[in-house]
C-alpha cells in the first residue's frame, strides 16, 4: 500500500512536469477534482494554483454551461482519448474576477498509480473571442429565433428573438431539453425524431405543411416552421434551428380559402340565379305572345263595342309591358353569360335622341307632362350601336316620366365636348333621394320613394341602360336629385 510519502513524492513529481510546460495546464481527477495547476493558470485565469488544488473544475465553467459540462466530462472519462476543444462559441473559462475568457482546450488522459487522471491545456485565444462575437452577433441580428442544441438535445444558445417569442429568460432555456419549447404531445415523438436526425444529420425544414407547434412560457400554442442545420463541431454535433411563428400567414392564407369560397358560393348562387330567370321567362314570353297575338286579331277582325275595346286594350296595354318586363331579364341573364353584344356603325346621335324623345311623347301626353328637347344644329356623329343607345335613352325617358307628376316638364339635351357625346335627362320630378341615389343602377333595385307611391317597375331599366353605355365603352350617373327633380347623365366617345 502506497504511504502519504510516496503520495506526496508523486504530486510533487506531478508539479514539476505541470511546471514545465509553457502553457497553463490543470489535472483533473475523475471525479472532476483538480489535484494539479501550474503557475501559467494565474496570468489567464486569475487563480494561483493551490487556489484551484481541491476545487471541482466546473469553478471555471460559466453557471449556465456547467450541467452540460459535467455530463460531457463523464462521457469523456468513459473514452478518455487525446482531443482538442477548439470551436464552438461556449469554450469560455470564468475567470477569478467573474470575467469570461475565450478559450481552446486540449485534453490527454494520464494513467498514474492514484488512478486516472485528465490534462488539461488552456489557451486563451484573440481569434476565439473574435470568432465568438461575430457568432453573437449573427445570432442576435437574425431576424428569426435561432436556438442552438447539442447532440443530446440540450439548448446551448438561443438569441433575444428566441426569448420573445417563446417568453422565456435567456438563463432559464439555457441546459434545458428543447422539448420544452414545444407542446407535450409532440415531446415523445420529437425525442424520436432528434434521434434520427443526430444519426443523419443533414439541412431540412420541417413543419412547411402546417400541423407544428411550438408552446410559449405561458402555455399558448402557435404554428410554426422549422428549418434544421447541422453543425458538426469538435465537441460534437450541434443543431441550429431557425424558428418562424406563421401565425399571420395562416391568417392569411385562411381568409383566402374563405374568400375562394365565398367566391364559388357566389357564382354557383348567380349560375343557379340566370338558369331559373332565364327558364321563368321563355315560360312567360311564350303564352304573353299568344295573348298579344289573339287580342289583335280580335281586334282586326271584329266590330267591338267601345266598353269591350276598353277591356282588350287593358289586356294588351298590360301584356305588352309583362313583355317588356320579360325581355329584359331576358337581357340580363345574356349579359351576365355572354356579355352584350353591340354592333358598332356611325351614326347620327342627334336622330338616335330625337327618335327616343318621338317615342316617349305619347306617355308624356297621357301624364299630363310637357317633354322638351335642344339638339345641336349639325348632326353628331358617333361610333355606337343606334339601337342600344336608343334602348339607353328609352330606359332614362320612361323613369323620368314615371316620377314627374301631372304638369310637370322633362328636358333632353345634347351637346358635344372634346372627346364625348353627352345627353342629360332632366326632369321635375320627386327625385331619388341623396342616401340611395348611387344604387340606382343596381339589378332589381327599387327606391323606397318608388315602393312608397306605388310607382311601377322592376328595377331593371337602368341597370340595363349602364350595361349599354359601359359596352360603348362610356359612363352613365345622376348628376342632380333631389326634391325639385332629378338630373342623369349619358355620354359616349365622339368618332374619332
Amino acid at each position: 500500500m502506497d504511504t502519504e510519502l510516496q503520495r506526496s513524492e508523486r504530486s510533487v513529481e506531478l508539479g514539476a512536469l505541470l511546471a514545465a510546460v509553457p502553457e497553463a495546464m490543470i489535472a483533473v481527477d475523475a471525479h472532476g477534482a483538480v489535484v494539479a495547476a501550474n503557475q501559467r493558470c494565474e496570468p489567464l485565469l486569475g487563480y494561483r494554483p493551490d487556489e484551484l488544488v481541491g476545487q471541482p473544475i466546473e469553478v471555471l465553467v460559466p453557471v449556465r454551461l456547467r450541467d452540460h459540462h459535467a455530463s460531457r466530462r463523464r462521457a469523456y472519462a468513459e473514452q478518455p482519448h487525446v482531443r482538442d476543444l477548439r470551436v464552438g462559441p461556449d469554450f469560455v473559462a470564468v475567470r477569478k474576477d467573474g470575467s469570461e475568457l475565450p478559450v481552446e482546450i486540449s485534453l490527454a488522459p494520464l494513467a498514474t498509480d492514484d488512478g486516472p487522471l485528465v490534462l488539461a491545456t488552456v489557451r486563451g485565444t484573440k481569434r476565439s473571442r473574435r470568432d465568438e462575437r461575430l457568432f453573437r452577433r449573427f445570432l442576435e441580428a437574425a431576424p428569426d429565433a435561432l436556438v442552438v442544441v447539442d447532440d443530446a438535445g440540450r439548448i446551448i444558445l438561443l438569441n433575444a428573438q428566441a426569448e420573445e417569442m417563446f417568453g422565456y429568460g435567456r438563463a432559464e432555456l439555457l441546459g434545458q431539453s428543447v422539448e420544452v419549447l414545444m407542446p407535450d404531445r409532440f415531446a415523445g415523438m420529437h425525442a424520436t425524431f432528434r434521434s434520427g436526425f443526430v444519426e443523419h444529420p443533414r439541412m431540412r425544414p420541417i413543419g412547411v405543411t402546417g400541423g407544428l407547434y411550438g408552446k410559449r412560457r405561458d402555455g399558448r400554442e402557435f404554428p410554426v416552421e422549422i428549418a434544421l442545420s447541422p453543425l458538426q463541431t469538435d465537441d460534437g454535433l450541434m443543431v441550429l434551428a431557425d424558428i418562424r411563428d406563421v401565425t399571420e400567414r395562416l391568417e392569411v392564407v385562411e381568409a383566402m380559402h374563405a374568400a375562394e369560397e365565398r367566391q364559388r358560393l357566389q357564382e354557383e348562387t348567380q349560375r343557379m340565379n340566370d338558369e331559373f330567370l332565364a327558364t321563368v321567362s321563355h315560360e312567360l314570353r311564350t303564352p304573353l305572345a299568344s295573348i298579344l297575338g289573339y287580342t289583335e286579331l280580335i281586334v282586326d277582325h271584329e266590330e267591338l263595342d267601345p266598353e269591350l275595346e276598353h277591356f282588350i286594350s287593358v289586356i294588351m296595354r298590360n301584356a305588352r309591358r309583362e313583355l317588356r318586363l320579360v325581355d329584359d331579364l331576358l337581357m340580363l341573364v345574356n349579359i351576365d353569360r355572354r356579355g352584350l353584344s353591340i354592333h358598332v356603325e356611325e351614326a347620327d346621335l342627334t336622330r338616335v335622341v330625337r327618335d327616343a324623345v318621338d317615342s316617349a311623347r305619347p306617355q308624356a301626353d297621357a301624364g299630363g307632362l310637357l317633354i322638351e328637347v335642344d339638339l345641336p344644329a349639325p348632326p353628331l356623329v358617333v361610333a355606337c350601336d343606334a339601337d342600344r343607345i336608343g334602348e339607353a335613352l328609352d330606359s332614362l325617358l320612361s323613369n323620368a316620366l314615371k316620377f314627374t307628376p301631372p304638369g310637370g316638364r322633362v328636358d333632353v339635351r345634347l351637346y358635344a365636348t372634346e372627346t364625348m357625346a353627352r345627353v342629360e335627362v332632366s326632369d321635375s320630378g320627386i327625385g331619388i333621394g341623396t342616401p340611395e341615389h348611387h344604387r340606382v343602377f343596381e339589378r332589381l333595385y327599387r327606391s323606397p320613394t318608388a315602393i312608397a307611391r306605388e310607382i311601377p317597375g322592376a328595377g331593371l331599366g337602368l341597370s340595363i341602360a349602364a350595361a349599354i353605355v359601359e359596352a360603348h365603352h362610356g359612363s352613365i350617373r345622376v348628376l342632380r336629385t333631389d326634391n325639385s327633380g332629378t338630373t342623369f347623365g349619358l355620354q359616349v366617345p365622339l368618332t374619332p
